[in-house]
């Protein structure tokens, strides 16, 4: 009658048997070999969609029937209408399954043809299976699930698993606003409850959440149901997340000219607030998205380009000040070149591109720079930049001297 065939029988050893599952032509209602051994074949009846397919680990859902090559029935989930899941490559089902599936697609239907050793062996699994039987299945990968590594390091320390599919294609972009629903457990989904939260409004950038948490949502589509798990030095957080709904940071090319240099100003501001509280990344996020309203002048009248680059020197300015602070000094020097491309008696800039050059050993470079201050004596600048030109003056002094005694060295030699 009504037997439900138990997938879960398994009595052979392990010995692996190489199997390839590389997308060797792919075609419909060609047998490919899926071991070298001959023992396990697929035919695929439809192709499945994009190229990934599920790692070890994954839990697959699945749809089934299976038949004895003569063609009898002996199991089906359709008939049930209930798809089957279970995990890969833990050996929960038969080596056939296990081996098979993990070479499918999402929406792939193939059968899979497992002799006895790939299937239940010489015992068959009676009354339904004899023994020494090849099976065939019909099987369809639905969906999987599984545990995907999307920190930035790729260090294990940010761990998300899709349970929902969001839908398109886009994605929040940096100071986005999002609206979620979120449970925080303890360590896994099965800890308890330290936090549920509804109908929540963040803004992507302004560390509102946790910055592993954060990553997962900026990965988000609209809609998408999801764990993450984020590991730092002393615990696991756990959230089981929904994104409701996301308003992207709007492009230049979708705002007027006036909203532009509205924008422009207001991320200026912004950034500055978030620089004086010390977190210089973020500020440096944010002044760069305010460059990108305040330089997308192409079709502005004069009076606003004019508006536009008051906001776009100092923004320049703002960014070297970063620069200066993560002591990455090839900003530094282009941020100051491009403002005294603008603005060419831009003493600060100078200083600044000076001490950049000095910093590198760019020295010839560096005094030029300084140089150009210290023709300026009233600026506001000089006493800075004396300091500056007497570092450089020392470095150049230490230099000559290890040189000089190279030489002396050499001659000694001789």
């Amino acid at each position: 009658g009504d037997h439900k065939m138990d997938l879960n029988f398994d009595e052979f050893d392990d010995s692996e048997h190489s199997f390839d599952d590389a997308d060797v032509g792919e075609e419909v209602g060609k047998e490919i070999e899926i071991t070298d051994d001959g023992g396990l074949k697929k035919i695929i009846q439809t192709l499945g969609r994009g190229g990934e397919k599920p790692s070890p680990g994954s839990e697959v859902t699945v749809h089934y029937t299976g038949t004895l090559e003569d063609g009898t029935k002996f199991d089906s989930s359709r008939d049930r209408d209930e798809p089957f899941k279970f995990k890969i490559g833990q050996g929960s089902v038969i080596k056939g399954w296990d081996q098979g599936v993990a070479t499918m697609k999402k929406g792939e239907r193939s059968t899979l043809v497992c002799r006895a050793d790939y299937g239940y062996g010489d015992r068959g699994s009676p009354p339904k299976i004899p023994g020494g039987a090849t099976l065939h299945f019909d099987v369809e990968l639905l969906s999987w699930t599984e545990w995907k590594d999307i920190s930035e390091e790729k260090d294990g320390s940010v761990l998300r698993k899709i349970l929902k599919a969001g839908e398109g294609w886009e994605q929040p972009n940096f100071d986005a606003t999002v609206t979620l629903d979120w449970v925080q457990k303890k360590g896994n989904q099965k800890g308890e409850t330290i936090a549920t939260v509804s109908d929540k409004v963040i803004t992507v950038g302004a560390e509102e959440i946790p910055l592993g948490f954060e990553t997962a949502v900026k990965e988000a589509k609209k809609g998408e149901e999801a764990y993450v798990k984020v590991k730092t030095a002393s615990e696991t957080l756990f959230y089981h997340y929904t994104v409701k709904d996301f308003n992207k940071a709007p492009d230049s090319w979708g705002l007027n000219n006036e909203e532009k240099i509205e924008h422009a100003a207001k991320k200026k501001a912004e950034g500055t607030e978030v620089f004086k509280s010390g977190n210089v990344p973020r500020a440096k996020q944010k002044y760069v998205l305010a460059l990108h309203y305040a330089q997308a002048t192409h079709d502005m009248p004069p009076e606003l380009k004019e508006k536009a680059r008051e906001i776009e020197i100092p923004l320049l300015g703002n960014l070297a000040a970063c620069a200066i602070k993560l002591q990455d000094w090839e900003d530094v020097e282009k941020h100051c070149t491009s403002i005294l491309k603008i603005s060419p008696d831009n003493m600060k800039a100078y200083l600044r591109r000076g001490k950049a050059h000095n910093e590198r050993n760019h020295w010839p470079e560096a005094k030029a720079d300084l140089q150009v201050v210290l023709n300026n004596e009233g600026c506001p600048e000089f006493s800075e930049a004396k300091k500056e030109f007497a570092k450089l003056q020392k470095k150049i002094k230490a230099q000559d001297a290890k040189d000089k005694k190279a030489y002396a060295n050499l001659f000694e030699h001789l």
